[in-house]
């Protein structure tokens, strides 16, 4: 897996040093200083198809009754299994560089620019939503309650 470092700098994107856990989009929205909607959250799901990195806005939450409909029974991974899919710790995901089928909701990209994990609890990662989807080959689907 290429470093997220390496990353963030070919896709033109930024990452933020915070210097101290964020790990809520409470604490993202007041560090970045950015709406909720412009924070997002990269989820590992764990389905029947195989496991699955599922990008969301600050202001949504995953339905897995929708990602039902299309990969089977679906769950939130464990802590440990994150760590073990992605490479990293539970509020430290990256939206990009995640060896994982990713889907990403549409209202994402309404946003100029996002803050997602940055590879780590004390980092965030400000990037173009459509950078997302370009690097990870990314399906939209309506994924949000």
């Amino acid at each position: 897996m290429k470093r997220i470092e390496e990353i963030a700098k070919e896709l033109g994107a930024e990452i933020l040093e915070i210097g101290k856990p964020v790990k809520t989009v409470e604490q993202a929205t007041r560090e970045a200083g950015v709406a909720r909607k412009q924070v997002i959250k990269s989820l590992v799901i764990i389905s029947e198809s195989g496991p699955l990195l599922v990008i969301v806005d600050g202001e949504s939450r995953v339905s897995l009754p929708k990602l039902e409909e299309r990969f089977g029974k679906c769950r939130f991974a464990k802590a440990k299994e994150v760590r073990e899919l992605t490479g990293y710790e539970v509020g430290g995901v990256p939206p990009v560089g995640v060896p994982l089928r990713t889907i990403i909701d549409p209202r994402v990209l309404e946003n100029e620019h996002v803050i997602g994990g940055g590879g780590a609890i004390d980092r965030l990662l400000r990037i173009r939503p459509e950078r997302i989807t370009e690097y990870q080959r990314a399906e939209i689907m309506d994924v949000r309650e």
